[in-house]
C-alpha cells in the first residue's frame, strides 16, 4: 500500500512520514514551494526536503505553486488570519494538488503532520473537517499525530493503519514530538519558526498596497521582500535598497521602462521606480535617495532607465523624515 504525506520540512510532517512508514506503507512526500517563503527558506527548502526524505527512505516530489496560489491569496474563500495569511485556503489548495498525484503514485490516502489545536485558525476540529471536505478527501485524509482525537478515517476503519501507531497529540507544546523524534531516530529537523511572509505584518503592508492598486504579480513578490517601499501616487512607486546586495538585486530585477536612481560618486542606495514618471516624481524619488545618502548637503542623483544609464543628473537635498512618512509603506 502507498500513501502521500505533505512535508513542510518541520518536525510534525517528518513524524507523520515515520508514522505512516511504521505501518508498512510506502510514502511519497510532497513539498510545496509557495511564492511567499522567506528567501533563505525558499533557497534551502528543496535541498533540505530532499536530504531529509533520503534519510527517511521515501520518495519526494516538489510542486511549485505560482499563479493559482496568487489567485487564492487575493480572494480566499475562508478569509485571512491575523495578518494576510489564508491558512485554510492554503491547505485546501495543497491537498487538492496532492490529490491529483494520488492516481499517478497509486496512493490509497493522504496524510499530514497537522496537530489538533496547534494553530488557532486552521487546526481546530471544525477547520480540520472543513479542509478535508473542501479538498474532496472525505475519509481519505489522515492526521496520524492527532488521529485518536478525530473522527475515524477510511484507513482506520478498513484496518490499513494500526491504532497503536496513531497518536492523540494536541496543543502547541512539542514535548511529545521531540520525544518521538528521539525514539524514532529523526534528526536534523528545524525548530519551529515563521517561514511564510503572509504572517509578517510589515511584509503584508506592502502586499496590501499592491493589491489595493491591482499591481500584484509573481514577479512583484520578489521585490516585496527587498528594501524600503514608497507609494508616491496610485501608479508610481519607489523601492530603495538598504545595502549593496539589495541594490544589485533591484537592478537585476528591473524591467524595461523602470527608472533607477542612485547617488553620483557617493556610496548610497539604489532606487527602482515602477510606473510612469514625470519631472515632479523624479525630484521626489531623488530626494528620497538623497535622504539615505547624505543629510547635510545637496546630493547629485543619477536618474535613468536601466538599459541607458546616466541619462540625467538631479541636484537635491534629502527629504526630511516627516515628509518620508507621507509615502513610506
Amino acid at each position: 500500500m502507498r500513501a502521500i504525506v505533505l512535508i513542510s520540512g518541520g518536525l510534525d510532517s517528518l513524524l507523520a512520514i515515520k508514522a505512516i512508514q511504521k505501518q508498512g506503507i510506502e510514502v511519497l512526500a510532497i513539498n510545496f514551494l509557495i511564492p511567499f517563503l522567506k528567501d533563505d527558506l525558499a533557497n534551502n527548502s528543496i535541498f533540505f526536503v530532499k536530504k531529509i526524505t533520503e534519510q527517511l527512505g521515501c520518495k519526494c516530489k516538489v510542486i511549485t505553486l505560482a499563479e493559482d496560489y496568487l489567485d487564492m491569496v487575493k480572494n480566499p474563500k475562508y478569509g485571512y488570519g491575523k495578518n494576510f495569511n489564508p491558512c485554510i485556503d492554503c491547505k485546501i489548495l495543497m491537498l487538492k494538488k496532492a490529490k491529483n498525484v494520488m492516481s499517478e503514485f497509486k496512493a490509497s490516502f493522504i496524510a499530514t503532520g497537522e496537530v489538533l489545536g496547534q494553530r488557532p485558525m486552521s487546526q481546530h476540529k471544525q477547520a480540520l473537517k472543513r479542509i478535508e471536505e473542501a479538498s474532496s478527501l472525505n475519509g481519505l485524509l489522515l492526521r496520524p499525530l492527532s488521529a485518536l482525537l478525530l473522527a475515524p478515517t477510511i484507513p482506520q476503519k478498513k484496518g490499513w493503519v494500526k491504532k497503536e501507531l496513531l497518536f492523540d497529540i494536541h496543543g502547541r507544546g512539542r514535548r511529545r514530538q521531540i520525544s518521538l523524534a528521539k525514539e524514532w531516530g529523526v534528526e536534523d529537523y528545524p525548530w519551529p519558526g515563521g517561514g511564510c511572509l503572509l504572517t509578517d505584518s510589515n511584509f503584508c503592508k506592502r502586499l496590501k498596497d499592491l493589491l489595493k492598486y491591482d499591481q500584484l504579480s509573481i514577479e512583484d513578490i520578489t521585490l516585496l521582500k527587498l528594501g524600503r517601499h514608497f507609494r508616491i501616487t496610485s501608479k508610481f512607486k519607489l523601492i530603495v535598497g538598504r545595502d549593496k546586495e539589495e541594490n544589485e538585486k533591484l537592478i537585476s530585477l528591473a524591467k524595461k521602462g523602470d527608472v533607477f536612481f542612485e547617488p553620483k560618486k557617493m556610496s548610497g542606495p539604489t532606487g527602482i521606480s515602477k510606473g510612469p514618471v514625470g519631472q515632479r516624481l523624479k525630484d521626489i524619488a531623488a530626494r528620497i535617495i538623497a535622504r539615505y545618502t547624505c543629510l547635510d548637503k545637496k546630493v547629485e542623483i543619477v536618474c535613468g532607465t536601466v538599459s541607458k544609464r546616466n541619462q540625467e543628473l538631479i541636484l537635491v537635498k534629502g527629504m526630511n523624515d516627516q515628509q518620508l512618512k507621507k509615502w513610506i509603506i
